[in-house]
């Protein structure tokens, strides 16, 4: 594996803990390869996006914060 494909899963790797952390009610995945990022919680709420930005600013649009 190359040297910036690493750096690439790394850094993607960094950012979905982190959107983990601070969204603990959501269960979030990502596939970075498509680029398909997605949150669910229970029933009633999906959101997909195109990275992980997207995702960020959806949720915390959902959150009214």
């Amino acid at each position: 594996m190359r040297a910036e494909d690493r750096a690439r899963r790394a850094e993607t790797a960094a950012y979905l803990a982190a959107l983990r952390r601070e969204f603990p009610a959501f269960g979030i995945v990502a596939d970075p390869e498509r680029p398909i990022w997605m949150a669910v919680r229970g029933n009633d709420v999906f959101i997909r996006a195109t990275d992980g930005h997207v995702l960020r600013r959806r949720l915390l649009e959902l959150a009214k914060r």
